[in-house]
């Protein structure tokens, strides 16, 4: 083969050809593809030279049109470049490809393809441009089999859901480190500008990364199962470097086994950028409309050299001259690898995802920053765990909604409700939110905590970090059920500051003698009220009492998370290792993880506390519960609760020596007597110690209570300021008056109670037995109290369920989801504590309060007592 150039002739063997060398006028001869370099017209007379080739008649070059020679940018049409590569050697490259088949040329005229982001259309491409001339020799050559001379830029045959879907590989992926199919075996074959091909090399240290780091680090991205993420700001000015960021192209494949061999499966690329014919960025649309292409760059510093213009001699030569106008480079890389579905450790083929972006020289030289990333990403088929997590919230929330009407159904009866009503409604709205809370919880934690075991755990891999539509859900669960939740403690808070309650005083006035013998005058002494004073204190102050300290609580759960180093475990890659190193990279929080270690973390601590508090500090140290119990008894109060109309609890604190206004001596005696076993036992009925008792109370009684109570209620409303500006100038009179009514309806109260304790009311009375078991479990009562009352023996602590004492798992879900929901948002676990425990000292406040006002108005002690 002869070819000119410059007037000099090259021959080269049978089997080689000659090709420019690096796009420039020097010739070098290359093999041809199989050793066979096909026929090739005879020369002829040299018609045009372009890239430093002579072309003759047989080999007519393309014609050059507007833009033909064009790097479309960004913001095209504004911003566009005239490549000086381009123009030198476009047509030179499509001649030597198109006409004789030369490797290097067609490699090169792909490159440039590549340059333009395989765009097919839009403003700015011509109509030839370097990927139209592509497509048109692949059209022209192209019979069943690709041209070996024609690199593969495009996939044309297959559908782009075919290629990703292709199951042709079959290696095993696992998680064990010491196993070879633990690591991700990416090769990359290289090749210049000028279509030269480089080699074939991994892309371990950071082939495919702009951001720096240690190779360890770098060749984390590529353990199989790490979800990996890196992301940096270069100085753009940086980019212009050539010999850092030399412009080098890159095909990806991935080697798997078959038979015992080693093979390479291409791996398809979808390039954002990309325009197809009719102007459209096809590749952020449907998937069935995209053009997945097998071809990429890092940096593109050479492509952008403008036209070159000859200067006028004696003007000043300018110092960017020669540069590159804009240097665009890989933005974002991203990497997806899916798991076959039903078949372990299988994967389909990796797709990467590259967005170009670009800098120009004049914000390079004001120092500016770019941000690139890289990022490698799993899925898998989601529907059957979907499917699966929809039926237990399904099933699950039915059962929540029939333990709700269950519930609002004991609530009416207790309530002495006979229809369903609107309070009905409201509260079986309440207790749906409670039961939902918990249910959605459950599901969340489940579910969770699954993903979080079996990913960290498994070897044949089957199951990755969840995405799509169960993470969608998961985050609505989370939300709802704290939303949820807070109306259930807001419910709580109401119905434990407005239960009736009313201390029972036992003492009675004892006669006292005065005067001389012979004038000797009896008198009653008056009953201090300073014991009822005290019990109502001591009830005052456990009414927001927890069995766990909320300090120890948020504090042990912030340490063993973050100082002990179980946050590590919530990463997204397969090491589920406490202890890290330093030198490790450590992948991205997963928040599903993260929930999970926080919700396990925060139950063990709150069960530790409450087996502690339940079972040692209880039994050895303080029981403030049985304690208030042995306080009403000492001081001859009893506590009397209605939590609903006709439903409550009962302390009986009657003193076994009847009489509890003594002095120190007398009392020591009295204790010392009990000591001994020389009284009466405590319990409400004779030779027993049962105190304390559910009550499920007569129509009879709450309709005579409230005859007495209501008035007095009324009464107090007009204490108010807004009742004293209703009265004028009559206020003190009549506070005068209500003091006196005061007086005398805790005096009915506490001797219509009294009676009835004492079975001295005619037609309204009470019997005392056991609850059934069935009636145990459910919580409930089939009896209707029509004629008679029933107390119920219970396990003295029956009467904490209008106290934060008896409801501390629903506190404990609160402020744990409280914690789950804020570090959702801010994925701080100090931050959440902080805020977790502050929401809780709140709730705990207004608890007191609405607590403290209500045992002053219910027990018609003056508030001002209350301490």
């Amino acid at each position: 083969m002869y070819l000119l150039l410059a007037g000099l002739s090259c021959v080269c063997d049978s089997g080689y050809r000659a090709v420019s060398y690096k796009g420039g006028p020097d010739l070098v001869c290359q093999a041809c593809p199989g050793g066979t370099c096909p026929p090739e017209p005879s020369p002829g007379p040299c018609t045009e030279l372009s890239g430093g080739v002579c072309f003759d008649s047989t080999c007519p070059l393309t014609p050059i049109t507007t833009d033909l020679f064009t790097i479309p940018l960004e913001n095209c049409p504004s911003e566009k470049v005239e490549s000086n590569y381009f123009r030198e050697h476009l047509r030179a490259a499509h001649g030597m490809c198109n006409c004789h088949s030369n490797y290097t040329a067609c490699q090169m005229l792909g490159n440039m393809c590549t340059l333009l982001s395989f765009s097919m259309g839009g403003p700015c491409v011509a109509s030839s441009t370097a990927c139209k001339l592509y497509r048109g020799i692949i059209e022209e050559r192209r019979d069943g089999d690709w041209p070996p001379s024609l690199p593969m830029l495009y996939y044309l045959d297959t559908g782009p859901d075919d290629v990703i879907s292709d199951n042709l590989m079959t290696t095993k992926f696992t998680f064990v480190q010491s196993s070879e199919n633990s690591k991700l075996r990416f090769r990359v074959a290289q090749y210049a500008l000028n279509g030269e091909f480089l080699g074939l090399t991994d892309v371990l240290s950071g082939v495919m990364q702009l951001c720096a780091g240690t190779d360890k680090r770098l060749d984390a991205a590529f353990t199989f199962g790490t979800y990996y993420t890196q992301s940096c700001e270069l100085t753009a000015s940086k980019l212009w470097d050539t010999n850092k960021f030399r412009l080098v192209f890159l095909d990806p494949y991935i080697e798997y086994e078959e038979n015992g061999e080693t093979r390479l499966f291409a791996i398809p690329i979808s390039v954002s950028n990309y325009v197809d014919a009719s102007g459209r960025n096809a590749n952020s649309e449907d998937v069935n409309r995209w053009q997945l292409t097998r071809r990429f760059y890092m940096v593109d510093n050479q492509g952008t050299i403008p036209v070159q213009t000859s200067s006028t001699p004696g003007s000043t030569v300018d110092p960017d001259q020669g540069k590159a106008q804009y240097v665009r480079y890989a933005r974002s890389i991203r990497i997806r690898i899916s798991l076959r579905y039903q078949a372990e450790g299988q994967i389909t083929p990796p797709v990467m995802y590259i967005t170009y972006g670009q800098v120009s020289l004049s914000d390079a030289n004001n120092g500016d920053k770019i941000p690139v990333s890289f990022t490698v990403e799993y899925t898998m088929f989601e529907t059957e765990q979907l499917r699966n997590f929809q039926i237990a919230v399904g099933v699950l929330s039915t059962l929540a909604f029939l333990h709700a009407a269950f519930r609002t159904w004991v609530w009416s009866k207790r309530a002495g409700r006979i229809a369903i009503d609107f309070l009905s409604l409201i509260n079986f709205v309440f207790l749906v939110a409670g039961s939902l809370a918990n249910i959605f919880f459950v599901v969340i934690f489940g579910t969770a905590f699954y993903y979080l075991v079996f990913f960290k755990r498994q070897d044949a891999v089957h199951l990755v970090h969840p995405q799509g539509q169960i993470w969608t859900d998961f985050q609505g669960l989370l939300c709802s059920a704290f939303i949820l939740k807070t109306l259930h403690v807001v419910y709580l808070l109401f119905m434990q500051c407005t239960a009736d309650i009313f201390l029972i005083d036992w003492e009675r006035p004892r006669a006292h003698i005065t005067g001389d013998t012979d004038k000797k005058k009896s008198s009653q002494v008056p009953v201090s009220i300073w014991r009822t004073y005290f019990v109502a204190n001591e009830w005052n102050e456990l009414q927001a009492v927890r069995k766990i300290n909320k300090v120890f609580q948020v504090v042990a759960v912030v340490f063993f998370l973050e100082v002990v180093g179980f946050v590590n475990v919530s990463t997204k890659q397969p090491d589920g290792a406490v202890t890290v190193s330093s030198e490790d990279y450590r992948a991205e929080q997963s928040p599903i993880y993260r929930f999970a270690t926080l919700a396990l973390i925060y139950l063990l601590v709150a069960l530790v506390q409450w087996i502690f508090f339940t079972f040692i500090y209880e039994r050895f140290i303080e029981d403030k519960v049985r304690q208030f119990v042995d306080l009403c008894s000492m001081s001859n109060i009893s506590v009397f609760i209605m939590a609903h109309a006709q439903y409550g609890f009962y302390i009986h604190g009657r003193s076994v020596h009847g009489k509890a206004d003594t002095d120190m001596r007398d009392m020591h005696e009295m204790l010392k007597r009990e000591e001994d076993d020389l009284c009466g036992k405590r319990g409400l009925l004779p030779n027993t110690e049962q105190q304390t008792f559910e009550m499920l109370l007569p129509p009879r009684l709450r309709y005579k209570y409230n005859q007495v109570y209501l008035p007095l209620a009324l009464e107090k409303d007009m204490q108010t300021p807004a009742g004293k500006a209703e009265r004028g100038q009559g206020g003190s009179r009549i506070a005068g008056t209500h003091t006196e009514k005061l007086i005398q309806a805790y005096a009915t109260v506490n001797k219509f109670l009294s009676a009835f304790i004492d079975h001295s009311l005619r037609d309204v009375d009470y019997i005392i037995k056991d609850k059934t078991l069935i009636e145990g479990i459910l919580d409930t009562e089939f009896l209707d109290p029509l004629e008679k009352g029933l107390l119920y023996n219970d396990n003295g602590h029956s009467f904490d369920r209008v106290l934060f004492y008896g409801h501390e798992m629903t506190l404990c879900v609160f402020e744990l989801l409280l914690f789950a929901v804020v570090d959702l948002v801010a994925m701080d676990y100090v931050l959440s504590g902080v805020i977790t425990y502050i929401i809780s000292e709140v709730v705990m406040m207004i608890r007191s309060g609405g607590g403290r006002s209500n045992v002053a108005k219910k027990t018609l002690v003056d508030e001002r007592f209350l301490i």
